[in-house]
């Protein structure tokens, strides 16, 4: 049997990604959030350390991160 963990999203975050996905087919957040992170682990293109700073930065300022 397999073991999980959650994860903690804020409800602004998870109503915007709900939003966006409303006409994909995706049935939920969950699902979507596996799926974008799947495909940017098997990307060739990797994201540098500093385009991870901007981005983190990004998202605190947006208030999704801590």
């Amino acid at each position: 049997m397999s073991d999980y963990t959650t994860i903690s999203l804020r409800k602004e975050f998870v109503a915007d990604v709900e939003a966006y996905i409303e006409d994909e087919p995706f049935g939920s957040v969950k699902e979507f959030v596996k799926h974008v992170v799947v495909q940017e682990m098997e990307s060739d293109e990797g994201v540098s350390e500093a385009e991870a700073k901007q981005i983190a930065q990004k998202l605190r300022d947006l208030g999704y991160m801590e």
